[in-house]
Order: structure tokens, then sequence, then C-alpha cells
């Protein structure tokens, strides 16, 4: 597959969800509380500078942005033009907030602009995962941390479902395991700071610049 035809499909997919990203029910639940799992180990302070790659429509940015008291700058990006808009609107009183139609692989903003990045349950939708993982890298100042968390393919369990859902869902590349995120941060230039389960095979992958 084409990078265009991928970035094609994902855009269509992902431009649906948005008429329905903020419902509620149990998949819904499932993806705040995972999201909220992921907030709660980050050490947030005030007049950060924070980006949610993958950010849908912005939940998990308004979150982050509450708990420093609304300080700072926060940025969201996703591939989906129906995501940002939405992400747009739920957010259009704050003069601190910006939403960026963009591709993780090639994000329009400059080197060593944040303290904390974050990916969640987006990054094995990226066709080119090192050129995601390097762009994470540019973006973050020194000392600064990215969380990133995905299904992660340490079972033999998870490597079949992986399969399926290849074989079901075009949009879909790979779950990685821990030790090839690992390897992924590693090769961008960044320490690797380990990872946390927070569901079974679920798990936040962190590394610091």
């Amino acid at each position: 597959m084409t990078d265009s035809e991928h970035n094609r499909i994902n855009e269509e997919k992902w431009d649906k969800w948005a008429k329905v990203a903020d419902g509620k029910g149990a998949m819904f639940d499932y993806l705040r509380k995972a999201q909220s799992a992921l907030i709660s180990m980050i050490d947030i302070e005030e007049d950060l500078t924070f980006l949610d790659i993958g950010c849908g429509t912005g939940w998990a940015v308004g979150q982050v942005a509450q708990t420093a008291a609304y300080t700072g700058t926060f940025y969201g990006v996703d591939l989906s033009q129906g995501m940002i808009d939405k992400a747009r609107m739920n957010f259009n009183a704050y003069g601190n907030f910006h939403f960026i139609r963009a591709n993780a692989e090639s994000i329009p903003l400059d080197d060593n602009t944040f303290n904390i990045i974050i990916c969640t349950n987006s990054f094995h939708h990226y066709l080119h995962p090192h050129k995601a993982m390097k762009e994470m890298s540019r973006l973050l100042k020194p000392g600064g941390k990215i969380y990133i968390l995905d299904p992660t393919a340490d079972t033999l369990l998870i490597r079949l479902i992986d399969k399926i859902i290849r074989f079901l869902e075009p949009q879909h590349v790979k779950l990685y395991s821990t030790e090839e995120f690992k390897n992924l941060i590693l090769d961008s230039g960044l320490k690797y700071s380990g990872s946390k389960e927070i569901a079974p095979s679920e798990k936040v992958h962190m590394g610091q610049k």
C-alpha cells in the first residue's frame, strides 16, 4: 500500500468516527479510562508545552490543560480533518489551544518545542513508525518526555489478534512488543524510561530526551 493510499483510508475512517467520537458507551469509557491512566503518570506543571499526537477530538488535551490550570500551550495533531474540526469546536474558547491537521511523521512545528508529548492508541496505525518516533524526538525539548499508550504484542494471543486485525482493517499496520517499542525509542535518539501496564496487554511506553 502506498503512503497516499494509507493516509486516505485512515482519513476516511477517522472522519467518520469524528461524528461520534465524543459519545458514550463501553468503548468510549474504556478509551477515556486508558487515557486517564496515562495522564495520571505525567508530572504536569503549570506553563508547560504539551502535544497530543493522534489527538482525536482533543479530550486528553483538555484533561492535561485542566490539571495545569489552563496555563501553558496545548497542541493536538491528527490526520483527520473531521477530528481537528471537532477539537477546535470543543475548545474554541481558549486562545492557548491549537489543533493542527498533520501526519505524525511530518508535523509543521519547531524543534525542541514540547515538555510532554503523548500518543494514545494510534501508534499502530503509523505506516513508518521510525519516522513518527524521530518526529517526536525532534519536537521534544531537552529533558522532555514522551508517553506512548498502545496495545502491546508481548504474548502469542496479542500477536495472533494483531494478524487478524491486519487482515480485517487495512488502516491497521502493526502492534509492537515492549522490546520493539524500546528499540524504536532508542533509535530515535531518546532514552528509554521503561513501560507500565495499565490494562491487560495495554502499556504506556516512555522515553526522555
